[in-house]
């Protein structure tokens, strides 16, 4: 009887762990070359009218993954991140294009200027049908 407990334990830990479609890390380059890991969630201090390259690595916890990495949506005050929106407080300075690191693994990098003064959130969407796919926020504070 304890054994059985024991393998029903390890089943719910490993299939809550396996629950998550993919993984998502962040790290942002400054403009002097300095690298910061970010996490979503926690709000990271920029300059004004500084420049700013935000590297994205997303790594593939299943096989067969039915999203493409071009299909990830960034979107900044409730509209997709695309450069050329000139209004937008994070100004991207070429549009997002991914590049496969591996079977399972893709990276882009996005550079940007902090163009407006405030906290905003950068949300990043991955919708799956297999598993719970993705949806953080980056937080950006700019003064």
């Amino acid at each position: 009887m304890h054994i059985k407990r024991i393998f029903i334990i390890l089943i719910l830990i490993f299939g809550a762990a396996g629950a998550f479609a993919c993984q998502l890390t962040f790290s942002l380059v400054s403009g002097d070359g300095s690298v910061r890991n970010i996490v979503p969630g926690r709000s990271v201090d920029l300059d004004l009218a500084e420049s700013y390259t935000l590297k994205v690595t997303l790594e593939e916890d299943h096989n067969n993954c039915p999203v493409p990495a071009e299909d990830t949506v960034f979107l900044l005050e409730e509209e997709k991140w695309k450069a050329g929106k000139d209004y937008l407080p994070l100004l991207l300075q070429d549009n997002i294009s991914w590049n496969d690191t591996g079977s399972r693994s893709h990276v882009t990098e996005l550079g940007f200027t902090a163009a407006q003064a405030g906290v905003w959130e950068l949300e990043i969407i991955r919708d799956c049908d297999k598993k719970e796919g993705y949806d953080e926020s980056l937080i950006f504070s700019i003064h």
